[in-house]
């Protein structure tokens, strides 16, 4: 049989679920950014851009959550971190359309 190329191949970041979390978690944190400003910019100081914020939060939120739970056990500190990471991002993305 073939020798692994790395000494390290059981390590967490070697595993693909990992890679698929953090590109996720970015990319579900960078389309909820997106509509937010969009919204913020579109319908500047009206309620239909809180309404789309919040919306748009609560379903970054849910697929964070979802995506999390069906994570591999055990789970990985870092792709749990990640989804962490970019729940706090959405969740602070949203303040300033509420605030604002």
């Amino acid at each position: 049989m073939a020798e692994p190329a790395s000494d390290h191949a059981d390590e967490a970041i070697d595993r693909p679920a990992i890679y698929r979390t953090l590109l996720l978690a970015f990319l579900v944190w960078a389309a909820h950014f997106t509509v937010s400003y969009g919204a913020v910019l579109v319908f500047p100081g009206q309620p239909a851009a809180r309404i789309i914020t919040v919306v748009a939060g609560i379903g970054a939120l849910a697929v964070l959550a979802w995506w999390g739970f069906g994570l591999p056990h055990p789970r990985s500190s870092l792709a749990a971190g990640m989804i962490g990471l970019a729940a706090a991002a959405v969740v602070f993305g949203t303040f300033p359309a509420l605030v604002g």
